[in-house]
């Protein structure tokens, strides 16, 4: 899911100039093809009910795959990142005049009033330390009748076992310290309402963790993080990793971690 020297998915201005653009690329296709993820991006779909000839935008559109599908429907599909590395990456991916990758972040979109009438943001305002107001500035973009759909993870559902608990719990808070805004996933109903946008449906997906990722997966990885931050000791990292790769040899290993998306309408 992320390597221990990269944020994954920040969109910030200081987050891209820090970047591994080869890295958060190689991310997102991981968590591409995850069943939770690929679970709600295709309810994403049914509730954007996109139509062709129509604007559609992906905020935080990274490698450009979400892009590529609005465009393959015939829309004017347009991704807005701030990464030039992953911007360059997706026009790469996705060759095509249809197709068209800008520069923005989340709370300063360059569109005008009432120009978009498609918007999807997947797991973007965890990182964004003003999410109510970047979901404000959607609200601002989309026309009368406009469809959005919001993506995003509550790391407070993150869930590993076994493991020590109070090294776990440390493992977790170093976790959630990479992202501004940590428990975005319960948020998102609160955000688009307050900014005046009417809801129209809502779901999660849990994803969970093959027993083989207890090696080399998010556990892993989350235990350097953790060790680097100084949240625990190397001997406390060493003991975590045995303990869960032993479990996953009598398949007793567990990581699961849920995302929430919520959709609405502009009235």
């Amino acid at each position: 899911m992320e390597r221990a020297t990269i944020q994954v998915g920040s969109f910030t201005r200081a987050g891209e100039a820090h970047s591994d653009a080869a890295g958060l690329a190689f991310v997102l296709d991981q968590m591409a093809q995850r069943p939770a993820v690929q679970t709600l991006k295709a309810w994403a779909a049914e509730q954007l009910a996109p139509i062709t000839g129509e604007t559609a935008v992906d905020v935080g559109s990274g490698t450009g795959e979400e892009v590529a599908a609005f465009a393959e429907l015939g829309l004017r599909a347009i991704g807005v990142e701030p990464s030039a590395g992953l911007r360059a990456e997706a026009v790469r991916r996705w060759p095509g005049s249809r197709l068209q990758f800008v520069d923005g972040v989340a709370d300063r979109l360059p569109f005008a009033d009432d120009s978009v009438d498609v918007l999807r943001c997947e797991r973007v305002l965890q990182h964004v330390e003003d999410p109510a107001g970047a979901v404000r500035e959607m609200a601002r973009v989309l026309r009368p009748g406009g469809r959005i759909v919001l993506i995003d993870t509550d790391w407070q559902t993150l869930l590993v076992h076994p493991a020590d608990p109070d090294v776990l719990r440390r493992m977790v808070d170093a976790v959630r310290s990479q992202s501004a805004t940590p428990h975005s996933g319960r948020q998102l109903r609160e955000q688009l309402v307050g900014a005046g946008l009417e809801i129209t449906g809502e779901t999660a997906a849990t994803s969970l963790d093959p027993q083989a990722d207890a090696r080399q997966g998010f556990a892993s990885l989350m235990r350097v993080q953790a060790q680097q931050s100084g949240a625990i000791t190397a001997a406390e990292g060493e003991a975590f990793a045995t303990r869960i790769a032993e479990a996953a040899d009598r398949g007793a290993f567990h990581l699961s971690l849920t995302m929430y998306a919520v959709s609405a309408v502009k009235a």
